[in-house]
């Protein structure tokens, strides 16, 4: 005989083996293998290959678990969206994290940077100065440095030129030593002076030391024109030596911003190889032309007038010429130099006698016309 409590442990057995296997087939139904022993009180227990009768809600549970297994993928799903959409809102709120935080980092920034200026005691502090560059060319410089003396020039020139013929100037004796008053220049501008110390022995009342000077007659200016006598009588006592070397001296002088032209003439005129035009006054230059002037040799007549016209047709015009001779030039130069200076801006022409004063009154002559100077030179005094 089974006692009663074995017969409800088997009963639970059989429920719980239902239970865990929901997820096999509907038929599975393991069979309960028991021994019935015979007597009136054996209970009534299912014969084998019988099923245990369960409760009607309890048989319905695989079907239902197969609808939550189809649901599943769904499920599934949604899940996802959920989690894309909870990230994205994460990612939106930590960028409007971030922008917050930036904009109140600036503003207070902005805010004690504003207090700080604030706190600085107001004072006069530096007053700010406005400088001025002006982009000037080197003739412009030049021209400006002159500025002053251009409206001038005209009257003076015209005063000159009002003169009556018997020129107390021209009564001057020839022969007269160097302490004799003589007209002296700065720039082109003549004006009463002595031979006083200075470069080249002679110093103008008032003139500024800019530009250069030829045999001490002191001249401003951005282009100057040396016509130099180098005919046959320049090769006495040392002239043409004399002569070289003050004109190298002269262009040594030179600033670099300016610019020089030369024609050295006899019967005929040369100029130097390197020069095309008006030459800028360079170091390299100057070393050139100073080699080329120690191989001129003197000899030949005394003829400037072709050298005049080489330099007056020139497209831009000289500011100063140093004209020098030692000579007798052919009548009628000092007309052909005015009528060549008439036709455009006036030039002034420094006129030098290089010991031998025969052709004084044509080189006083065509200073005077030109606002330029004369000078007579003993040729042993340099």
């Amino acid at each position: 005989m089974i006692p009663r409590k074995h017969i409800r442990r088997i009963g639970q057995a059989i429920t719980s083996r239902v239970k865990l296997g929901r997820l096999a087939d509907d038929h599975f139904n393991p069979p309960i293998m028991c021994v019935v022993g015979a007597g009136r009180n054996r209970p009534n227990l299912p014969s084998y290959g019988e099923s245990v009768n369960e409760p009607r809600h309890e048989s319905q549970q695989p079907g239902h678990l197969r609808v939550r297994i189809a649901e599943l993928p769904q499920s599934v799903r949604r899940l996802e969206e959920q989690r894309d959409l909870l990230r994205r809102r994460r990612r939106r709120h930590l960028l409007i994290m971030g922008v917050s935080v930036s904009i109140l980092v600036h503003l207070g920034l902005m805010l004690y940077l504003n207090f700080v200026r604030r706190a600085v005691p107001p004072g006069p502090g530096v007053q700010p100065v406005s400088i001025e560059f002006a982009v000037l060319s080197e003739q412009e410089l030049t021209q400006l440095a002159d500025f002053a003396f251009e409206d001038v020039t005209p009257q003076i020139i015209s005063t000159f030129d009002d003169l009556p013929d018997d020129d107390p100037m021209s009564e001057l004796d020839i022969d007269a030593p160097m302490a004799s008053l003589e007209i002296s220049a700065a720039g082109s501008i003549p004006t009463l002076g002595g031979s006083g110390a200075g470069e080249g022995g002679v110093e103008a009342l008032g003139g500024g030391a800019a530009g250069t000077t030829f045999f001490g007659v002191r001249s401003r200016g951005t282009r100057f024109a040396y016509i130099v006598d180098v005919s046959g009588s320049m090769g006495h006592d040392r002239k043409i030596d004399i002569a070289m070397r003050e004109l190298a001296r002269s262009i040594e002088t030179l600033p670099d911003y300016a610019s020089f032209y030369i024609v050295l003439f006899s019967s005929n005129i040369a100029a130097p190889p390197i020069q095309r035009g008006w030459t800028r006054a360079r170091e390299s230059t100057i070393s050139s032309l100073i080699r080329w002037l120690n191989t001129v040799d003197p000899g030949g007549g005394t003829r400037p007038e072709p050298a005049f016209l080489q330099v007056f047709s020139l497209a831009d015009r000289p500011d100063v010429i140093f004209f020098l001779t030692d000579g007798e030039i052919p009548q009628g130069t000092a007309g052909m130099v005015g009528a060549l200076n008439s036709r455009g801006k006036r030039v002034a022409i420094n006129t030098i006698a290089f010991g031998d004063p025969a052709s004084q009154d044509q080189l006083k002559d065509i200073a005077r016309r030109s606002g330029g100077v004369y000078r007579f030179v003993e040729s042993d005094q340099w």
